[in-house]
């Protein structure tokens, strides 16, 4: 069986390292919150076992918030988003959005002046969970694929 790969880390350098407990293998939901930045993420995934684990909420959950709940043969096969300052904080992630095999969507923040990242997963490569920085915001992120 493969194990899922993790690539890269967008965003900031504050906040504190977050990670998953388990090797992902499958995302089942997705919440995000926010407004003009990403305030928040939480998501549950099985392990290779088919055992469910809950992250999160990362970060304050505030804001919007953004839910995709995935279908038992729907996967995340796209991220994409955008970071950079935020008042007085020098890098955050601003915005985020995540696409699925079946072509539901779900979109938070909002884009500012600094970096941007997309990440295609192709071939039946999906993205299975997450990993990144976090202190009252979402100050990096970045995924797990199962390729």
């Amino acid at each position: 069986m493969s194990k899922p790969v993790k690539i890269g880390l967008w965003g900031g350098v504050g906040g504190q390292p977050r990670d998953v407990r388990h090797a992902p293998h499958r995302l089942a939901r997705v919440e995000i919150s926010g407004a003009d930045a990403i305030h928040s993420i939480k998501f549950t995934y099985e392990d290779h076992a088919g055992d469910q684990h809950v992250e999160g909420a990362w970060g304050a959950p505030s804001g919007n918030k953004h839910t995709l709940d995935l279908e038992d043969t729907e996967y995340v096969t796209e991220i994409s988003g955008t970071y950079g300052r935020w008042g007085s904080v020098s890098s955050i992630v601003t915005s985020l959005k995540f696409v699925t095999n079946n072509g539901q969507t779900i979109e938070c923040g909002s884009a500012g002046s600094g970096g941007s990242f997309h990440v295609p997963v192709t071939h039946g490569g999906q993205i299975t969970g997450f990993f990144g920085r976090v202190g009252d915001l979402i100050d990096a992120i970045g995924i797990y694929v199962l390729p």
